[in-house]
């Protein structure tokens, strides 16, 4: 196969001294590989490299056969014409930097430039430079095709280990935390201390395109991730954000656990969190938290119990207007928010002799006084259950 690199020569002349040279390069192509090798060992990046040397001399002699081959407009076998990307891919698996293995590939340009200078005749020399291009063009041929293998390799490592993630993250989260090599593996693919305490958060079914944009704008992109349709964010926390929810989170519709102790504990707050999604209203805005929506959880996992349940603490209810009825709930549920008439006055845009006789008339209609303690939380179970079927 014939390459169209270094096909513009200015005359046949220029052609025949470039061809020559070529030929006399190829001739002593070990001998330039070694004079590269030393070059290449003050290459940053290299000089302590985990590329093993007979890597880097099969490749530099591959490298220098392509390069004058494509100088001296020869034939080029498919190995040569797929060397430069496989090279790209292979030096990205092996850890090699990006500005190191081009500052690698660039030399080329000066070592063959220094090799062919000697041997070209003194009365060929005009001719020869004018020729300088198809070096530069070549090596710029090669140059772009590394650059490209490498930032292939780049993407598909990215890939695979998004993958990796993904598979020993959602081990993790169907474990119950007691397996500690699935734990520090974990640990290691997340790029987190397992002993670290985190924050667990889910997004509602219809916020994960707001979720996905509020972390990339705070540099939290890395802290999500997708497990069997949902998004969970697992926020690694710092003894100076211990428990805070951060604001950009707090306002998003989802759900947030108490914080987990550390990455074993962190199942069991992705569970916790799913619980509190589960019973989220659909009118619900910011996140649902334990201490606040604890209500809806309990009221799903009362199933038939809580049927009987509200029937037995609402049934007193059933005489009055549906009109009075909600008036009384409202009142009730404020009052719960606060514990204070006074709050719950403000609350509702009312007198307080309103809100008293709205109380005084829920317990006589139900047998049940919300100002004490142990009546409330009987009533605020029934009216979560209650609220948990009228929107199923």
């Amino acid at each position: 196969m014939h390459n169209s690199v270094g096909s513009g020569a200015e005359s046949p002349l220029v052609d025949e001294v470039i061809g020559d040279v070529v030929r006399a390069c190829m001739v002593d192509i070990d001998e330039i590989v070694e004079t590269y090798l030393v070059g290449l060992a003050k290459v940053e990046g290299y000089a302590a490299s985990a590329v093993p040397r007979e890597d880097l001399r099969d490749t530099a002699v591959a490298s220098m056969e392509l390069l004058l081959r494509l100088i001296g407009n020869l034939p080029l076998t498919d190995r040569l014409l797929n060397l430069s990307e496989e090279l790209g891919h292979r030096r990205a698996r092996q850890g090699v930097a990006l500005e190191s293995l081009l500052q690698a590939v660039r030399l080329d340009f000066r070592l063959l430039w220094s090799a062919m200078l000697p041997r070209v005749p003194a009365e060929q020399l005009p001719a020869f430079t004018r020729g300088a291009i198809a070096v530069w063009e070549a090596v710029e041929f090669h140059t772009i095709r590394v650059h490209a293998g490498y930032l292939a390799e780049l993407a598909s490592l990215a890939h695979e280990h998004e993958q990796q993630q993904a598979i020993l993250l959602g081990r993790l989260l169907a474990s119950d935390g007691t397996d500690a090599p699935l734990i520090a593996q974990t640990a290691r693919a997340l790029g987190v201390e397992p002993a670290s305490p985190f924050l667990v958060a889910l997004a509602a079914k219809d916020a994960h395109k707001e979720f996905h944009r509020a972390a990339a704008l705070n540099r939290a992109k890395k802290s999500l991730h997708e497990r069997d349709g949902a998004l969970v964010l697992l926020l690694e926390q710092q003894p100076h954000t211990l428990g805070l929810v951060p604001d950009w989170l707090a306002e998003l519709p989802g759900a947030v656990a108490p914080v987990a102790a550390s990455l074993a504990e962190v199942p069991r707050m992705v569970r916790i969190a799913e619980d509190l999604i589960a019973a989220r209203r659909a009118d619900a805005t910011g996140m649902a938290t334990v201490r606040r929506d604890w209500g809806g959880v309990a009221a799903r996992r009362l199933g038939e119990f809580g049927d009987v349940l509200a029937d037995s603490v609402l049934s007193g209810l059933a005489g009055i207007s549906e009109h009075e009825r909600a008036r009384l709930i409202e009142t009730v549920n404020a009052y719960f928010e606060s514990g204070s008439v006074s709050a719950t006055v403000r609350e509702l845009f009312c007198h307080r002799n309103t809100v008293l006789n709205r109380l005084t008339r829920f317990k006589a209609l139900t047998e049940l006084d919300p100002t004490r303690p142990v009546h409330a939380a009987v009533i605020m179970t029934a009216l979560h259950h209650e609220a948990l079927g009228d929107a199923d």
